[in-house]
């Protein structure tokens, strides 16, 4: 395999011998290039020409004229994408398909009904080069196949999905989760085989994924984004899996950071938020707020995903509003309080619990006024369910947070899909913990949502990278 220098005895491209080399999380947060192509090979050596467009595109966009010199790259290798399609924003008669182009143009996508001749076509509103097109007036609860193409005619890429049911019956709609790709999982191809092998409609990534520690360095936040991009595993899932994304400490800026500066250093919090609004595929990826946060329904589930970065008040932290900000806080208690869902998944970038590290960078140091309120909130649905997500704090746990009334709360924290270090699987006070899986380890949740005898119901299952299922949990309601 050729190999281009890089200095002090590295090479541009993985040898056959390094591919068994697991790089580490602390490699990753370094992310040089040397790392980032170990990254690209630990599971399988990427084709020499995959190796060498990263490495080229890497050298372009930390340049002085990144746009310019990206799209050279791409008439040199023959691209004509720099990534996607990658699905979101799914609903039960809608769906979102993102793509990114080396120059500005228009795409279009067709969308059949499985079984169907007839097909529909949606075309983006003009050229430029990252769209999300939304594909509307489908029918609940069907699989379609798509495909795009450029203002050629040239494909792009293609794929499938299921649209989410309109309600919930006696079939069971599934929706996986995870947390901490931290780059370092997004080559290895088993757990996001078995979200499309076990049937879920969409793949909720809470956190830590793709762009690891690069501050407000935006050239490295876009490499980083193009080795997400680059991987087949993650081109394979998210061509046929929508995906639901939300920030956490490493992508956002640094580790434990927040807010508008972190160890005396000034953060670009909108020039961050722009550039995750582009480089993924959310719903309300084009309204102006402060902050990420989203809220959707995917068939009969409600979606809430908090910004537990960006808006927080360093200032203020251990005081009331002081984690998500005033106007946050205020839309998260309106959104539980109006919703109808049965179900309401709620998710968080680090753990609502204090159990594990002692609620370390969390609600537990930041705000549990705020917390009590939501939960105060939460304990008042009556024909509604929250589920509360979490990530941050590695491994894989499930709490039941004891409430008045003899009620329970529950807590899933998945932030296993990159394998990395932590914590303990367990807390010292075990009193409210489900179960526990240690650091290290690789798994994804989902949970199954149906209609029995017309109540519903919810199954969490855990599952490992050889698709066994650790924990199958029924929800009380």
């Amino acid at each position: 395999m050729a190999a281009t220098s890089l200095g002090s005895g590295l090479t541009s491209h993985a040898s056959e011998a390094e591919v068994s080399r697991i790089v580490s999380l602390k490699e990753a947060h370094e992310g040089t290039l040397e790392i980032d192509l170990r990254i690209m090979n630990q599971y399988e050596v990427q084709p020499q020409e995959v190796q060498e467009f990263y490495t080229a595109c890497r050298s372009a966009l930390t340049g002085s004229n990144p746009e310019a010199s990206l799209s050279e790259q791409c008439r040199k290798f023959n691209r004509m994408a720099l990534g996607g399609p990658m699905l979101g924003d799914l609903t039960s008669t809608s769906v979102a398909v993102w793509m990114h182009l080396p120059v500005p143009e228009r795409v279009d996508v067709v969308v059949t009904r499985k079984g169907d001749v007839a097909s529909k076509k949606f075309t983006s509103g003009g050229a430029e080069r990252i769209h999300s097109v939304r594909c509307e007036g489908l029918l609940p609860d069907t699989r379609y196949t798509y495909s795009v193409t450029n203002s050629k005619g040239r494909e792009l890429g293609s794929g499938g999905f299921m649209t989410a049911p309109a309600a919930l019956s006696e079939k069971p709609f599934q929706i996986a989760f995870g947390t901490c790709f931290h780059k370092v999982g997004l080559y290895r191809p088993e757990l996001m085989k078995l979200v499309q092998e076990r049937g879920s409609s969409a793949m909720l990534v809470l956190g830590d994924a793709a762009v690891d520690d690069r501050k407000c360095d935006y050239g490295l936040i876009n490499t980083d984004y193009l080795l997400r991009n680059l991987s087949p595993p993650w081109q394979e899932m998210t061509a046929n899996v929508p995906v639901f994304t939300s920030w956490d400490d490493h992508d956002y800026w640094h580790d434990d950071s927040g807010g508008t500066h972190s160890r005396g250093q000034a953060i670009d919090v909108d020039g961050l938020r722009r550039i995750w609004r582009t480089q993924w595929n959310n719903p309300d990826r084009d309204v102006e707020r402060n902050g990420i946060y989203f809220q959707t329904h995917i068939g009969p589930m409600h979606f809430i995903s908090l910004d537990t970065r960006s808006c927080r008040v360093n200032e203020r932290r251990g005081k009331l509003n002081s984690f998500l900000g005033d106007e946050q806080m205020a839309w998260v208690k309106k959104q539980i309080n109006d919703s109808t869902s049965p179900y309401i998944l709620l998710s968080s970038g680090t753990m609502w619990s204090d159990y594990i590290s002692n609620g370390k960078d969390s609600w537990g140091t930041w705000d549990t006024e705020g917390r009590e309120e939501i939960f105060q909130v939460i304990d008042a649905k009556k024909d509604s369910q929250v589920i509360l997500l979490s990530g941050d704090r590695h491994g894989a746990r499930g709490f039941a947070i004891p409430r008045p009334g003899g009620r329970k709360i529950y807590e899933f924290e998945v932030a296993t899909l990159g394998g990395v270090p932590g914590p303990g699987a367990f807390g010292s006070d075990r009193t409210a913990q489900l179960f526990g899986l240690p650091s290290n380890s690789w798994a994804f949740s989902e949970f199954s949502f149906r209609a029995v005898d017309g109540v519903p119901q919810a199954t969490f299952h855990l599952v490992n990278e050889r698709g066994v299922e650790l924990e199958t949990i029924v929800l009380e309601r």
